[in-house]
């Protein structure tokens, strides 16, 4: 496992264990903020912000 994906795991069992009560819905939403903020993002000419697929894929594997 990547540095990357340890310190993305760390945050999900962190989020994890600040709240027991957590529903799966509301992990599942936290860990897609997390990988949200963990993969390479671009600013676009309209002011959006676009995240990188590739890095996102990329993030899963190292996660295996």
């Amino acid at each position: 496992m990547t540095e990357r994906a340890q310190n993305f795991m760390d945050s999900v069992w962190s989020i994890r264990n600040s709240n027991p009560d957590m529903t799966e819905e509301q992990l599942l939403s936290s860990v897609l903020q997390l990988a949200a903020e963990q993969v390479t993002s671009y600013n676009a000419q309209n002011d959006m912000i676009v995240l990188d697929k590739n890095d996102l894929l990329q993030l899963a594997e190292e996660l295996k």
